[in-house]
């Protein structure tokens, strides 16, 4: 019987995850890999712990934001490697690609249903680029399908307040309910410190230099 459990909820989650946006995730992404600093560690150890007590969460989820090169897609990648690696279900996308997804007028409900039975969603670049008027209906018709029921993972480079302001210039009133509802589900975990997009720059100037070497 164990088994036919577990082979059933594999079947289950295979078929949700067809609907997840996994080659927008950090390829090799995981939790030990992660080099933590004195302004990430915590954001790290709020992922960690989701990832391993995921029921005692509950519906709970994060919001995790900073900004640019300080591992936030890294973090959310991993968690969804880790979480998968449990049996439970999850699904990736960023805001630009669900609102996307749930636009298209074929196949806009099955993603709609793999968004809101997905055990975990993860949103990754919210705020990023902000949805026309219309569109936006289609990202809180996913938000309250979830709302007090499954937790969802947000990654941002903006507060809430920042979020909230940057919504509500394209229609008013829109960007306070989209932060009512982050804040009535999710902890606030910031990210800070210095980007390492500069450090890999700078690793792969190296890398390029050892081969010219070999030419002189």
């Amino acid at each position: 019987m164990a088994d036919i459990k577990r082979f059933e909820r594999a079947k289950r989650n295979g078929e949700i995850h067809e609907y997840s946006d996994d080659d927008q995730m950090v390829i090799g992404a995981t939790l030990t890999e992660y080099e933590t600093e004195p302004g990430t560690i915590r954001g790290f150890q709020v992922i960690q712990d989701f990832t391993r007590g995921i029921e005692e969460w509950g519906a709970k989820g994060i919001y995790l934001f900073g900004e640019n090169g300080l591992g936030k897609s890294h973090l959310l990648s991993a968690a969804t490697k880790e979480l998968r690696n449990h049996g439970i279900s999850v699904v990736y996308t960023t805001a630009k690609l669900l609102i996307a997804h749930t636009r298209k007028p074929i196949g806009k409900w099955d993603y709609l249903n793999a968004y809101r039975a997905a055990d975990v969603l993860i949103i990754d670049e919210l705020g990023a680029e902000i949805p026309a008027d219309w569109e936006m209906g289609e990202l809180f018709t996913v938000l309250n399908g979830r709302q007090n029921r499954s937790p969802i993972l947000y990654g941002s480079n903006f507060t809430v307040k920042e979020l909230e302001a940057r919504f509500n210039e394209r229609q008013k009133g829109w960007g306070t309910r989209l932060m009512e509802r982050i804040i009535e589900s999710s902890v606030l975990e910031e990210l800070t410190g210095d980007s390492r997009r500069f450090d890999l720059h700078i690793e792969n100037t190296e890398q390029l230099n050892r081969r010219l070497m070999k030419h002189v």
